[in-house]
């Protein structure tokens, strides 16, 4: 890639987690390249969707997460702390962007997408901190990884979509409701 494209690509990326941020994953994309000093040709020569654009704004954090999944399963002894603070950052990644969560959840079942294939490691490192527990006796086994998945999505879009409404008070707490599920995920309840 010559320099000049590199930088475009690089500017593109910063100024669309700057957008989503703002906007949520369905910000406009012509804002995104306008924003970024580029046509939006040029957005759409390097990132042909929009998906793939958001994939190349997650991707470092996928690899963090999967980083931390590993640190994780090698520091902590007890499999049920691993995978607790793993999720947890997990929802915590999810709700950056509005609009995340449902993507991630479908994008998951899919490598043939850019955002499958940005998950896969982090899915990988995730579900080996669930077998782990599974192994240890701590977590049944009767659920896979990609349960927990749709779980940790369904725990953000619930806050997401209870943010939308004011009118309902108090907010929902991701962390409770990432402890209920957790409550069900081990085989005693603690």
């Amino acid at each position: 890639m010559r320099a000049d494209a590199l930088r475009n690509r690089e500017r593109l990326v910063e100024v669309a987690q700057s957008a989503f941020a703002d906007n949520g994953i369905d910000a406009s994309l012509e804002e995104i390249a306008r924003r970024a000093g580029v046509g939006i040709g040029t957005l759409y020569r390097r990132f042909p969707r929009r998906e793939d654009l958001v994939a190349a704004v997650l991707a470092e954090r996928y690899a963090k997460l999967t980083g931390v999944a590993l640190v994780l399963a090698e520091e902590h002894e007890d499999p049920d702390t691993a995978l607790t603070e793993w999720l947890t950052l997990l929802i915590e990644h999810m709700a950056i962007f509005r609009g995340l969560s449902q993507a991630v959840k479908e994008a998951i079942h899919d490598e043939t997408t850019a955002l499958g294939r940005t998950c896969k490691d982090m899915i990988v490192a995730g579900q080996g901190l669930l077998e782990r527990g599974q192994k240890a006796g701590v977590f049944r086994t009767d659920v896979v990884f990609y349960d927990v998945m749709a779980l940790c999505s369904g725990i953000v879009t619930a806050v997401e979509r209870r943010a939308e409404k004011p009118e309902y008070v108090p907010p929902m707490n991701p962390y409770l409701l990432l402890d209920v599920v957790l409550r069900g995920l081990r085989t005693q309840n603690v």
